[in-house]
């Protein structure tokens, strides 16, 4: 199938909706459903809860991650693609109203304030239900991963530098692979690319 162009990528992304990103095959071979941090809606979360159901992230900068704080979930990073994981967390109820953290509006909640310019260590508590993920500085040019694409995605969207992002899951339990996301694509209109695809055109500009 045709895949998505990059215009119709960050529309989509700008007015609150998701994309399918996929990265290589011989690295996870896997989809994600990917958000902005500063637009992703309730049902735009919720379309995440249920259709994706692998586990929701929140792509950050390292400079959000410093100005809020954040620390790594462990001193010595062991895993295969170095999945940079911070400390799960919520928004507070004072300045989110986020309750459980747990519901699509908690969620949502939590992901809008980490994009909030303003934001600073104290409108969020530890542990949550989030999991930030702090993308390397030179973005899928310096690390082809679905943390960097979000970022990226963001950049190229003059939107802050938070995403959200979720592995896509078959009904079955197993990894969905290229036959499938593109036919899920189709069955939702979702726009779809490849992290090569952003390479490319991050080379460009």
């Amino acid at each position: 199938m045709e895949y998505s162009k990059m215009e119709d990528v960050i529309t989509r992304l700008k007015n609150g909706g998701l994309v399918i990103v996929s990265d290589d095959e011989d690295r996870e071979n896997e989809g994600d459903l990917v958000g902005l941090g500063a637009t992703i809606t309730p049902e735009s979360v919720n379309f995440i809860i249920t259709h994706a159901r692998g586990l929701l992230c929140a792509p950050i900068s390292k400079a959000i991650a410093d100005q809020l704080d954040l620390k790594p979930m462990v001193e010595n990073n062991t895993e295969i693609n170095k999945t940079s994981f911070y400390t799960p967390l919520d928004g507070n109820y004072e300045s989110t109203g986020v309750t459980t953290g747990v519901s699509a509006y908690d969620r949502t909640a939590t992901i809008n304030k980490l994009a909030d310019k303003d934001a600073k260590p104290s409108d969020f508590v530890h542990p949550g239900h989030m999991f930030p993920l702090v993308a390397d500085d030179g973005g899928v040019l310096a690390r082809n991963g679905h943390t960097e694409a979000a970022i990226d995605l963001a950049k190229l969207a003059d939107e802050p530098e938070v995403g959200a992002i979720c592995e896509i899951i078959m009904p079955d339990g197993s990894m969905a692979r290229k036959d499938y996301l593109e036919l899920m694509a189709v069955k939702y209109n979702l726009p779809i690319i490849t992290i090569k695809q952003l390479q490319e055109h991050m080379r460009k500009i």
